[in-house]
């Protein structure tokens, strides 16, 4: 069985490209766990401290954001948001350090650390080493003698 479409008007697309647009951003968000995480640890307002726009960063059975995040650090936590345009069922989030766990990862070619949160097992947050090096210098963690920290 062979599915064509041949929308009549602009509108009919512009209805449908609207439609698959949500539909794909909860469904990532959902599957993902980014939801988890803003039921836990969601942000309202303007965040103050380090940003690094344009990264990337691969969450939970395999989503990858690459390229549209914001990702921050402040003595306080970790901020991460996803530019506007894809935002759609990924509000800002904030989480406080003493709620996140690292570990450092390798994979076949590049180094990456995994931030594990208290409030939201089961959803990882990999970035590559370099920036999650950045991260935790930012929130003043001594990144140098990393090899784990563990949520207690």
């Amino acid at each position: 069985m062979r599915f064509e479409w041949h929308p009549k008007t602009p509108l009919e697309f512009v209805i449908f490209f609207v439609l698959l647009w949500c539909t794909v951003s909860f469904v990532l968000a959902t599957i993902g766990g980014w939801r988890r995480l803003a039921e836990a640890y969601r942000f309202e307002g303007t965040f103050e401290g380090s940003q690094w726009r344009f990264t990337s960063a691969r969450i939970r059975w395999g989503v990858n954001y690459n390229g549209c995040l914001t990702i921050g650090a402040n003595e306080r936590g970790l901020y991460v948001a996803v530019l506007l345009p894809f935002r759609l069922a990924h509000p800002p989030l904030f989480i406080p350090w003493s709620d996140i766990g690292v570990t450092e990862q390798r994979g076949l070619v590049f180094r990456y650390l995994e931030f594990g949160f208290l409030k939201a097992p089961g959803v990882p947050f990999r970035v590559r080493h370099q920036l999650g090096s950045a991260l935790l210098e930012a929130g003043g963690w001594e990144a140098d003698g990393l090899r784990e920290k563990m949520i207690t």
